[in-house]
């Protein structure tokens, strides 16, 4: 019966890396993928921050119509035409705040995404021009080993 050699898995020691040297080498790639994560979620949360400002105002005039309606009615005692009115009036201004929310939510989605997409190129194309920079750096090192 013949034995497989069994091989030992290579180290880092024993390549001659060291974990903080593996970590620099990895450096040109992951910081601008992190500063650029890191500008979109700011712009993510301004975003954020604009689009739930004004849902909470309209949720403001929404509660004040609300009242103004109520005050109305009672105001109005049987008179059909007058609450008819108030009801028509309180309708329209309902519509015209959920017509706002779903603008305002498409543009945050599409804000949003954009931000996203623009700040992941961004990192890409920065990520490239490292990769270029060191292979241009690697080539004029002298008493380099070939692989």
């Amino acid at each position: 019966m013949t034995r497989t050699p069994h091989l030992k898995t290579a180290t880092a020691e024993a390549r001659g890396t060291s974990p903080s040297t593996a970590r620099k080498a990895l450096e040109p790639y992951a910081t601008p993928q992190m500063q650029h994560l890191r500008v979109a979620q700011a712009r993510l949360l301004e975003e954020t921050q604009t689009f739930l400002d004004a849902w909470f105002d309209r949720r403001h005039k929404m509660t004040q119509a609300m009242g103004d309606l109520a005050t109305e009615i009672m105001d109005a005692g049987t008179d059909g035409a007058r609450i008819s009115d108030a009801m028509s009036r309180w309708h329209e201004g309902a519509g015209e705040r959920l017509h706002a929310d779903v603008q305002d939510w498409l543009r945050l989605c599409t804000s949003c995404a954009s931000h996203l997409a623009r700040e992941a190129s961004e990192a890409e194309t920065e990520m490239i021009d490292n990769t270029v920079e060191m292979a241009r750096r690697a080539g004029t090192v002298r008493h380099a080993t070939p692989v």
